[in-house]
């Protein structure tokens, strides 16, 4: 559903300022629905209009006092639409090698809230459905445990007949707590052109030159472990019930959590854009995987050294990416980049263990798991470190150069982060002797 939504422009349309989220000035909890408000008198002739049927990612904003308005008439809505979907026209004629598509399964979202709901009372068909299996199954792993293969459904079963009981592996109580918020986001959803915006988005990320041509299905849910509000997973489908594979034999699927969104913001708008941002960070990873497989054997990883580099790379680009969804081509806060920079000392001091010779193959397990699944921003060490490099060499070198290395590896990403910080003397480096081991 599209939203009622207040547009300020210059008068003289000499310069429109287009941003896709609001600025972080605006009071904290403010609705993107709510009348963004200027005070008379600073500027002449200063008139609001509040215009029906526009998107929030339409919404015009000004810094400067100097703001004018401009009449909203049928010219700017022409320029509005040219403004929104012109990177889209664009992009499809620059770039034929990328096309792809999302099959977007919402069964298990919304037969999982029916059934917590009362309106339906079939445990097994609920818990065998595609999306509820794949969460199920993550769960188990990211919880570091095991489960017998009815556990699921038993579970399931308690929790939908006992208030106050809570599984530590599937996550449960959220959706039960937030059926009707989950809901209003799923219709959310399904009136906005989800998969047309993730596309654009991840689309800036991948080279002209890398092929890729696929579609990929996401699931929706409403349950899963709190590590992990969405993920890939890729999988060869026996009937409907999950194989779980290597990258080189298997199709990507997708799942994300709507209840963990909707825990994390307090409003529909801001839930949506943290869904885009969320799916489209699973679709890179998608895109990346398919693309891995036409690329050359020499590129590849062949030690766990070179393993985490991998995931520093493909999480760090993957969270990157979510970070511009946010805010776009502002500066990230102080905090961050104190957050990232002890994230990369932690790399260094992670990779020099994993270059000894006494490194057990059950630590390095644990250290591979901790580099995107201890749980928290400050924990992922492997992928915080990777978006910070991401940025620098983003804002450094430039998207080419970003988007090239992953066509040609971990490595180079490295690499490009090396020069990155030749511009930058005070950004956190790689550690020499690091850099030494890894080059033996």
């Amino acid at each position: 559903m599209l939203r009622k939504t207040m547009l300020y422009a210059y008068k003289n349309r000499k310069k429109i300022v287009h941003h896709p989220f609001l600025p972080s000035s605006f009071e904290e909890g403010k609705s993107r629905n709510d009348i963004i408000s200027c005070r008379e008198g600073e500027v002449d002739n200063f008139k609001e209009y509040t215009v029906r049927n526009v998107s929030y990612e339409m919404i015009l904003y000004l810094k400067s006092n100097y703001m004018r308005c401009l009449k909203f008439d049928i010219f700017s809505i022409f320029y509005l639409a040219l403004v929104l979907f012109l990177p889209l026209i664009l992009h499809s004629q620059t770039n034929p090698n990328f096309d792809f598509s999302l099959g977007i399964d919402y069964s298990a979202a919304e037969q999982m809230l029916d059934y917590f709901d009362h309106r339906i009372g079939d445990t097994k068909l609920v818990a065998t459905l595609r999306g509820n299996q794949l969460v199920a199954a993550t769960s188990v792993m990211l919880a570091r445990t095991e489960k017998t293969d009815d556990d699921f459904s038993q579970q399931l079963e308690l929790a939908r007949n006992n208030a106050r009981f809570e599984s530590d592996v599937y996550g449960f109580l959220p959706a039960k707590n937030h059926i009707q918020e989950i809901r209003k986001l799923l219709l959310e959803i399904k009136h906005r052109q989800l998969d047309r915006r993730i596309v654009a988005t991840i689309a800036s990320f991948f080279p002209e030159q890398a092929k890729i041509s696929t579609r990929f299905s996401v699931y929706f849910v409403v349950i899963g472990n709190e590590r992990a509000s969405a993920f890939v997973r890729h999988v060869i489908w026996n009937y409907d019930v999950p194989i779980f594979v290597s990258e080189e034999t298997g199709e990507p699927v997708i799942v994300v959590n709507l209840a963990r969104i909707i825990e994390r913001q307090n409003n529909v708008e801001a839930q949506f854009v943290e869904v885009l941002s969320t799916t489209a960070h699973e679709c890179f990873h998608a895109a990346l995987s398919v693309l891995k497989k036409s690329l050359p054997e020499s590129i590849k990883a062949k030690n766990v050294a070179e393993q985490l580099l991998d995931i520093v790379q493909n999480e760090g680009v993957a969270y990157y990416l979510s970070l511009q969804t946010h805010i776009g081509n502002r500066t990230p806060s102080q905090q961050w980049f104190s957050v990232t920079a002890q994230a990369i000392e932690e790399l260094n001091r992670v990779l020099l263990e994993m270059t000894s010779p006494k490194l057990t193959r059950a630590r390095a397990q644990e250290l591979m798991m901790n580099a995107n699944l201890s749980g928290s921003f400050e924990g992922n060490y492997g992928a915080t470190a990777g978006m910070r490099m991401a940025y620098e060499i983003d804002t450094r070198l430039g998207r080419p150069t970003l988007n090239a290395t992953l066509m040609t590896g971990s490595g180079s990403f490295i690499s490009a982060y090396i020069q990155a910080c030749l511009r930058g003397q005070n950004l956190p480096k790689i550690n020499r002797h690091v850099l030494s081991l890894l080059q033996q």
